[in-house]
């Protein structure tokens, strides 16, 4: 059985910046965190398999004035995105 690698020229050093098009809290204000649902468009340009988890880092900066961290998050879409174009997940 092969196992399946992802190669991509996208690195800490040299990232992909793209567009965050959806990003819906699917938590009630309640609940004891916050789970979020989030759409991103790669115009093609990230591979990506669903189950893996993607590196996003927020522009701006946090309430201490310093530059976001990067948060991982689990890519739920399948290999062909959620519009079926292999660009949006």
């Amino acid at each position: 059985m092969k196992k399946w690698l992802l190669s991509t020229k996208v690195k800490p050093k040299n990232p992909y910046t793209g567009s965050c098009l959806l990003n819906t809290k699917i938590t009630g204000d309640d609940a004891p965190g916050d789970t979020w649902h989030m759409v991103f468009t790669t115009e093609g340009e990230v591979p990506y398999k669903e189950g893996k988890s993607i590196g996003v880092i927020a522009d701006g900066v946090d309430e201490n004035e310093k530059p976001h961290k990067l948060r991982l998050c689990s890519i739920a879409s399948n290999a062909l995105g959620d519009f079926g174009d292999s660009k949006i997940f």
